[in-house]
């Protein structure tokens, strides 16, 4: 009998609901910030890709009156967008790791192809065609 009270009062702490609630608080806490930092990230890549264009078109009207000054829109937007796609992806890698250690803390399971990780991976797709962009297009 003690043998047996003793899984079930182990059972039973497992089986608390604050501790399943906290950890689905703290889940739900990881994917909002993976979703703040991916609108951080496209704004600082749509800025780049912005200022890349935008100072390409000015310095080629610039060509056309002969007033032409140095292009170096097209370093800073590739800095901004190389930096922004380069986040995502460490930003990535981290609400990986985060998601597979609440999962092995309570032993919960988790999907981790969930909304934040699927938007991560096609806007690191969009930024690494931006930057093909920004170099041959």
């Amino acid at each position: 009998m003690n043998n047996e009270q003793q899984i079930r009062a182990t059972a039973e702490q497992d089986a608390d609901p604050r501790i399943d609630l906290a950890v689905e608080r703290t889940i739900l806490a990881l994917v909002r910030t993976q979703l703040a930092w991916i609108r951080t990230m496209i704004t600082l890549m749509t800025a780049g890709l912005a200022i890349d264009k935008g100072f390409a078109a000015l310095h080629e009207a610039r060509l056309l009156s002969g007033e032409a000054w140095i292009n170096n829109g097209h370093l800073a937007g590739l800095i901004m967008t190389i930096t922004g796609t380069l986040m995502i992806i460490l930003v990535t890698i981290n609400y990986v790791m985060g998601i597979k250690a609440l999962n092995n803390m309570k032993g919960t399971r988790r999907k981790l192809f969930d909304s934040g990780l699927i938007l991560s991976l096609i806007i690191i797709a969009i930024g690494f065609l931006m930057l093909y962009f920004m170099f041959f297009g």
